[in-house]
């Protein structure tokens, strides 16, 4: 039985994809700080993110490693909260590649979250970042992302393969952004938020499942990869489509960016989650011929909307 190790596996991503490897055969094994709770997947074996203990172990022979590890960004950016964000990322990365290094089999391969918001905003029509894109952004979220990555690139283990995964926004029904904005949306809040042009890169649950396992399983693919539908959407476009499926009447008030701003105040989250433009795709997926589930977003919605 191959073994898989899911470092900060007990959130939503973790979950699913844990749920889905069960399915086939695998061992999971979840790093997480607390017991598991009830009716989680996987075997949850304690550690802290910051230092080596017995859960190193767990790596020795593992198929694949996965650190999906990282305080929530849906907070407000205050100092402390900057900090915890900063170090959940780095430090459990840089303690992973402690203990691989400590393997006398290392796992064939680690595939490390990233985020999509490296690279800088990028607005009308202008074409999408992809991997080879150069240009990354300003600020605090993207000084998070290179802080990251390069605490990633600096765990050099011989003959180990390595992926930093971009993930974009992730739409599934028990967790990130679409519960919110479905909520908003059968509020008859679901009209554009801040200037509407913005872009949103996105990506069904299932096709985040199925492109962690494609990456996983395909040893020519290494280094960053975006993972997001290949077809991006303004945010006016995704609003419109969450009406159409939850809004009374298709009726929905938007919002100006004074209005979010002061929103997000009172939510306790940060406007940029929601203004930033984000326009990615992946080109190292298109050529290795992963083939999307939802591809378009009306029909990732019908299908969250079932």
């Amino acid at each position: 039985m191959k073994k898989v190790v899911l470092a900060g596996g007990s959130g939503f991503l973790g979950q699913a994809l844990a749920r889905s490897l069960l399915a086939d055969g695998y061992e999971v094994v979840v790093l997480g700080r607390s017991p598991a709770p009830l009716g989680a997947s996987g075997r949850f074996v304690i550690w802290d993110g910051k230092q080596l203990g017995e859960w190193k172990e767990e790596l020795e022979g593992a198929y694949a490693l996965f650190n999906l590890t990282g305080r929530s960004v849906d907070c407000r950016y205050t100092e402390a909260n900057r900090d915890l964000i900063l170090n959940s990322r780095v430090h459990s990365t840089r303690v992973l590649g402690e203990a691989v290094g400590a393997c006398s089999q290392i796992p064939k391969v680690w595939l490390n979250s990233s985020t999509a918001t490296i690279y800088d905003d990028r607005r009308g029509d202008r074409d999408p970042h992809d991997e080879g894109s150069e240009d990354l952004g300003t600020g605090f979220s993207v000084s998070v992302a290179q802080a990251w990555e390069k605490a990633f690139e600096g765990s050099s283990v011989e003959g180990l393969r390595k992926v930093a995964l971009r993930v974009s926004i992730v739409l599934g029904r028990d967790g990130g952004a679409f519960p919110v904005m479905k909520r908003f949306a059968k509020l008859g809040l679901g009209g554009a938020q801040g200037p509407g042009c913005q872009w949103m890169s996105w990506l069904h649950i299932d096709d985040w499942v199925g492109v962690a396992r494609f990456l996983m399983e395909n040893p020519s693919i290494e280094g960053p990869v975006n993972l997001a539908s290949p077809n991006p959407v303004t945010n006016a476009s995704f609003m419109r489509e969450m009406r159409k499926r939850f809004a009374p009447m298709g009726i929905g008030l938007p919002a100006p960016s004074l209005f979010v701003r002061i929103g997000a105040f009172f939510m306790r989250t940060a406007p940029e989650l929601v203004l930033k433009s984000r326009k990615v795709v992946s080109a190292t997926l298109a050529e290795a011929g992963y083939s999307f589930k939802y591809p378009d977003l009306a029909q990732a919605i019908r299908n969250l909307a079932a």
